[in-house]
């Protein structure tokens, strides 16, 4: 199970929606890991974040990826992401697939592993399954 940068930060923040999936997935014993990309989106958030909350989110985030096996970017995943993002953005009817998210997706589908997220745009990634919460 691939976890997205969306649901890592709503484990952080403690949204009961996100610690409700997290809860399933525990019992369920189903590994989970995080795209190597989802850790750089996630310290870029916390780079920009106000003082105050940036100390949180870097505990929060250290604390939980310390559990996490993360994928590393590799060549085949790079082409599979750079593919997927240039087939969206060429599209009229495709979301938009930023870097990051195309490099979750291309996890996903190079895995066959769901991806865990609400964020709406890989819903039209074909192939990909998502968990939402």
């Amino acid at each position: 199970m691939i976890l997205d940068t969306e649901f890592l930060g709503n484990l952080v923040e403690q949204t009961p929606t996100a610690k409700q999936k997290a809860g399933e997935l525990d019992a369920t014993g189903i590994p989970t890991r995080v795209p190597a990309m989802v850790t750089w989106e996630l310290y870029y958030g916390v780079s920009k974040a106000p003082e105050p909350k940036r100390h949180t989110l870097r505990d929060g985030y250290e604390k939980l990826l310390q559990s996490l096996p993360v994928v590393e970017m590799d060549a085949s995943l790079a082409r599979k992401a750079g593919t997927l993002r240039g087939r969206h953005t060429r599209s009229d009817s495709l979301p938009n697939l930023d870097g990051a998210d195309s490099m979750v997706a291309a996890t996903g589908l190079t895995l066959d592993e769901p991806v865990v997220s609400n964020d709406e745009d890989f819903k039209d990634v074909d192939g990909l399954t998502v968990e939402t919460y």
